[in-house]
């Protein structure tokens, strides 16, 4: 059974897909904060060089990211009928 693509990114790349009826998959996650990246930073002794610049471009992100978000849930929401009466 083949995946239906729901999402892209800018450079193309599988977002959101849909497999059957029911089974929706992310690549990463829809409502990434800065503050989760950077506790999962401090579990490590080392960290990537430009780490610091990669949280400020990922902090000046959140709005879009959190619009985004929304556009997703309704989507679900939408898709699977979860708000019918």
């Amino acid at each position: 059974m083949a995946a239906r693509i729901l999402a892209v990114g800018a450079s193309d790349e599988v977002l959101v897909f849909q497999i059957g009826d029911n089974c929706v998959g992310f690549l990463g996650h829809p409502g990434i904060k800065s503050a989760m990246i950077e506790d999962l930073i401090m579990e490590f002794d080392e960290a990537p060089d430009g780490t610091a610049e990669t949280l400020e471009r990922l902090r000046s992100m959140q709005a879009e990211i959190a619009a985004g978000l929304t556009q997703i849930i309704v989507g679900l929401i939408m898709m699977t009928d979860w708000m019918e009466a």
